[in-house]
């Protein structure tokens, strides 16, 4: 057997699953019913929460699966190589159709990466 199913991330998954797909199977039950007094919507809610049950089922075993790669993506390590436009690695080269609006506002992106201040809602400019 596997045991990235006896994971702590992977016992949760399975609670969590069990738990939505029992809710989805009882609401789809609870539907039939309504539909057999009468309630003709209930027809279509009476397949569509099996039908939810079945996606928490595959969204289930995508993340039982998910294996990260410890390596880095082909995605990343391509990027390491070359930077994101292509470009060597090292410092960032000026573009000559750049604007200087576009100058001023990649220097000052530079300028917070190199201070190590994170960009946030709250501190849109990286202030300490």
């Amino acid at each position: 057997m596997h045991r990235h199913w006896y994971s702590g991330k992977a016992l949760l998954l399975h609670l969590a699953f069990v738990t939505v797909a029992s809710l989805c199977l009882l609401a789809g039950w609870w539907q039939v019913n309504r539909a057999r007094s009468g309630n003709l919507a209930s027809y279509g809610y009476a397949v569509e929460w099996p039908v939810f049950a079945v996606v928490a089922a595959y969204f289930w075993w995508q993340l039982i699966h998910d294996r990260p790669n410890r390596e880095g993506s082909d995605i990343a390590q391509s990027l390491q190589a070359r930077g994101p436009r292509g470009e060597p690695e090292g410092p960032r080269r000026r573009r000559d159709d750049e604007s200087p609006a576009m100058r001023s506002y990649n220097d000052a992106l530079s300028a917070l990466a190199a201070e190590g201040r994170p960009k946030t809602w709250r501190n849109p400019k990286g202030l300490p």
